[in-house]
């Protein structure tokens, strides 16, 4: 942010008019509103009066300040993720103007990565514009996961590692989950406790829905992943129980309709079942398309009103995208390239 819109963002958060600025700094009204426009600046030996004036001091009137609070980070990835919504270009452009803003503060250059990260899996770029972004943002992890934040470093550098494993850059995963401990001490309980007492219940109970769905996200991962295994391995029957298991999960945790049908896409795309893959996909697809009514889970409620909670309201044809990309580019889906039928399914919700 140039300096003439920081007096004029400051101006107004202070209350004043550009009159009320002139008359204290002794100068004419048109200089203070050059100095807003960009136009001219402020003499220099009157800078620490307007920054008395304005409220602030001269590390914020110049930015001279490198880091973000929490809450200044929190406000920021909203607006950020509020923006991914509508488009992903003009999102990874504001948060690129913000790292270049902040290059030193760790935990902001995290959050975007994050919030980009999911951006970009959804959508609708084409691939070249995609790989660049996606380089971009390993470049900006990569810089995080060397921060002195032991939280930003092992978050970074587990996030890095999910990355390379998608490339299929094994070693360098590797190098990054070296980087995690073994034993991390969850201290979710003693944290709500803390937060009920010092901001109330509601607060509190607002961060435990967060980490229940992330937990229960993360079982949903693992139970995918085991299926994968118990196909390799020949355990089929296992894998089909797991399925089942999975697909109740489901409904026991409130989590989006689409998970019920992906544990036996899973063991169809591994049976290289091209008609029970077919009827899978036209499945998935179709649930897609229902919104993940998240908020009327008793266990999530409380994320009515977030972005997160209106975020899910209008993914559908992200993830049909999202999928149609999958199929065409990961080796697993080869047997389905060229499907005339298969194309058609995806051109109808593509349209």
């Amino acid at each position: 942010m140039q300096i003439g819109e920081k007096i004029k963002n400051y101006r107004k958060t202070a209350g004043l008019t550009q009159e009320q600025v002139a008359d204290y700094l002794d100068v004419s009204t048109p200089a203070v509103n050059k100095w807003e426009k960009g136009n001219t600046y402020p003499d220099i030996s009157l800078l620490p009066a307007l920054a008395r004036l304005l409220k602030i001091d001269m590390n914020e009137l110049f930015s001279f300040r490198e880091e973000l609070t929490e809450k200044e980070i929190g406000q920021f990835v909203n607006e950020l993720s509020e923006v991914s919504l509508d488009s992903f270009i003009k999102a990874f452009e504001m948060g690129k103007n913000k790292i270049k803003e902040f290059p030193h503060c760790d935990s902001l250059i995290y959050s975007i990565a994050t919030v980009l990260n999911a951006a970009l899996t959804l959508s609708d770029i084409d691939d070249e514009k995609k790989l660049e972004c996606n380089k971009v943002i390993v470049e900006w992890l990569e810089r995080t996961a060397e921060s002195p934040d032991e939280k930003v470093r092992i978050s970074s550098s587990f996030m890095l590692a999910a990355k390379y494993i998608q490339m299929e850059k094994y070693k360098e995963a590797n190098i990054f989950l070296d980087k995690i401990p073994d034993a991390v001490i969850d201290a979710t309980i003693m944290k709500t406790n803390v937060l009920a007492h010092q901001e109330g219940t509601d607060v509190a109970a607002f961060f435990l829905e967060g980490k229940l769905m992330q937990t229960v996200t993360n079982i949903q991962n693992y139970l995918y992943k085991l299926i994968e295994m118990e196909e390799e391995t020949g355990n089929h029957c296992k894998a089909e129980e797991i399925a089942e298991i999975t697909e109740h999960m489901v409904s026991l945790f409130g989590l989006w309709d689409y998970g019920k049908v992906v544990p036996y896409l899973l063991i169809a795309v591994y049976r290289k079942d091209v008609e029970k893959c077919i009827q899978l996909i036209k499945e998935v697809l179709m649930e897609s398309q229902k919104p993940w009514k998240m908020v009327e889970s008793p266990l999530y409620y409380r994320y009515a009103d977030t972005v997160q909670g209106k975020s899910f309201s209008g993914v559908g044809n992200n993830f049909v995208r999202a999928l149609a990309t999958e199929i065409e580019n990961k080796e697993e889906y080869e047997f389905l390239k060229g499907n005339k039928e298969l194309e058609a399914i995806f051109s109808q919700y593509l349209k």
